[in-house]
């Protein structure tokens, strides 16, 4: 049994009351490789990942909460979110148009940083011998760009008037950058250098600081789920913030070390 699986059976079957009503939530998280959610494709992997693992704790905080996880690609994720075909998605960061597609916590008309899973940095890849450089506001040159799909960089930079192509692959991305079709990718720091860390091909490209920027990602509900369980939506978030408070300094040192090795 993976641990992803006995960690929910376990959590359901001590931490439920039996007087209690059982509310399952659907959630939905993209379907790439990094250390918040390892493996590729729709298959939740044993030691599935930082993220995917303090999600799976909420039932142990919110006992009334029954998971049940699905991976697709991002865009999937979100148009099922505003459909209401998913409950809920992760990680993702506060965009005002992704209001329209389900609920954040928010304060005084922000989102409220207390309840996130956690924060991260997109950064610029490039090949080791190329010019192009960073200095937190502006590139050196007009760059092409890849990123990817649905992801909140993609309006940041076509906001700054730079050429943005959206593809699917971290892999496929680094692999334009090799053969010129492109001068950098703007991907999350940690899936990028994981992606490089794992793949000896990509050992031509490097990571230009200062990050593109800092964004805090959250566990983001349907309009329909809030609209039924707004208490149970509450919880939730106040839950993820203990558990990232508690748990993702460990989670993260595991998966570290374990994609080290």
């Amino acid at each position: 049994m993976s641990t992803l699986r006995a960690l929910l059976l376990c959590l359901a079957m001590t931490a439920c009351p039996a007087h209690s009503q059982v509310v399952e939530l659907r959630v939905a998280f993209e379907d790439k490789d990094t250390y918040d959610h390892t493996g590729a494709g729709t298959a939740i992997p044993d030691n599935p990942g930082v993220a995917v693992e303090m999600v799976a704790m909420l039932p142990s905080r919110v006992p009334r909460l029954k998971l049940q996880f699905s991976r697709k690609p991002w865009a999937r994720c979100l148009a099922e979110l505003e459909s209401g075909a998913v409950d809920a998605v992760f990680s993702s960061s506060f965009k005002p148009e992704r209001t329209r597609m389900g609920v954040y916590p928010m304060r005084d008309g922000r989102e409220d940083r207390r309840f996130r899973i956690d924060t991260k940095t997109y950064s610029l890849y490039r090949l080791a011998d190329s010019a192009l450089a960073w200095d937190g506001k502006r590139f050196s040159s007009p760059p092409r760009l890849v990123a990817m799909r649905g992801y909140a960089i993609v309006d940041d930079l076509r906001r700054m008037e730079v050429q943005v192509n959206e593809i699917s692959s971290t892999e496929d991305a680094f692999r334009m950058l090799l053969v010129g079709r492109a001068d950098g990718l703007a991907q999350l720091s940690e899936v990028g250098d994981y992606v490089l860390r794992k793949n000896p091909e990509f050992a031509r490209i490097v990571k230009v600081s200062p990050p593109l920027a800092s964004k805090d990602y959250y566990l983001q509900f349907s309009h329909q789920f809030q609209q039924k369980y707004p208490e149970l939506v509450s919880e939730a978030w106040k839950a993820l913030a203990d558990i990232r408070q508690a748990e993702h300094e460990r989670l993260t040192a595991k998966y570290l070390k374990q994609y080290a090795d």
